[in-house]
């Protein structure tokens, strides 16, 4: 008889380095607040912009959609949040790898009209290169995950999640399909199944390990 899809086969929290969803965000927005805790305490009265809200929200955002995620486990899904990549400090939000593939998630929370067509992205009417970091993220991490397992090739496809925004979409990016934080669980468990249970486990086992990511 087949062998049935057990979560126990997916690597657990327990087995690596965890790292909760919107750590780096907060880790940087607490540096900021304990620079300067008298300025801050008068711009968060006044609800200013400053740059250690700015990283609040942004950690706000990883957050919710980390929580999100999380439902995915229970059904074979490998998730990690907040992963480390290189030596220069950059990270991805979340990584997922279930049996549809791999999905490198970026997340924004945003209270502004976002405006989409194709790979330009505008925000409150500036233009943002998300879908071109994106992309890089995407190939990034496929080629070092290929490096770890000897696979020949693998898909990798990144996502932007826009979490409280008024999204506008003309016309998609090629690429990198954006979404609303509550379309993302629905549209993954949606997509076609293109990776065995070995071949989930074998990947989320590579991504566990520290060395995939120097």
């Amino acid at each position: 008889m087949p062998r049935r899809r057990n979560e126990k086969d997916v690597p657990r929290a327990a087995e690596f380095s965890v790292r909760r969803a919107g750590e780096s965000a907060r880790e940087k927005q607490n540096e900021l607040a304990k620079a300067a805790p008298i300025k801050t305490f008068f711009t968060r009265l006044f609800g200013m912009n400053t740059d250690e809200r700015a990283w609040g929200r942004g950690a706000e955002g990883e957050e919710r959609v980390g929580m999100l995620l999380e439902a995915l486990r229970p059904r074979g899904w490998f998730i990690q949040h907040d992963v480390k990549i290189g030596r220069n400090g950059a990270n991805v939000d979340h990584l997922v790898i279930g049996p549809p593939g791999v999905y490198v998630i970026n997340t924004k929370l945003l209270q502004q009209t976002v405006w989409v067509a194709g790979a330009v992205i505008k925000v409150g009417g500036y233009s943002k290169d998300y879908v071109e970091k994106g992309e890089a993220e995407a190939k990034r991490i496929r080629e070092q995950l290929i490096d770890a397992t000897g696979r020949r090739s693998l898909w990798v496809q990144s996502l932007l999640v826009f979490v409280d925004a008024d999204l506008v979409v003309k016309h998609p990016p090629r690429n990198v399909p954006v979404l609303r934080d509550h379309e993302l669980v629905p549209s993954l468990l949606e997509q076609q199944v293109t990776l065995g249970q070995e071949e989930v486990v074998a990947l989320a086992r590579a991504a566990q390990q520290v060395a995939t990511w120097r």
